[in-house]
């Protein structure tokens, strides 16, 4: 018994050390912070450059993401720069 509560402290202890080891330049599990700082108001540009957000929705690009953030105060990350 005692050797299967070590084995199960030493897998959640590498599974801790493996997340941390993926924290680098704001991303964590594949998903990236916006870097909101980059666009000012009024409006965004109309390039088109889809990125999917953690809210599951497809933006047309990432100022436009930035810009729901901003409105709903609510905290949005990339998943990937594609569509969902």
């Amino acid at each position: 018994m005692a050797f299967v509560a070590l084995r199960m402290f030493l897998l959640l202890l590498a599974g801790n050390f493996e997340a941390s080891s993926q924290l680098q330049n704001g991303h964590l599990s594949g998903y990236k912070i916006p870097e909101c700082y980059r666009y000012r108001l009024p409006g965004c540009p109309r390039d088109l450059n889809p990125v999917c957000g953690s809210d599951m929705t497809t933006y047309p690009n990432e100022c436009t993401l930035c810009m729901k953030m901003r409105e709903e105060g609510r905290d949005i990350k990339i998943i990937r720069d594609e569509p969902c």
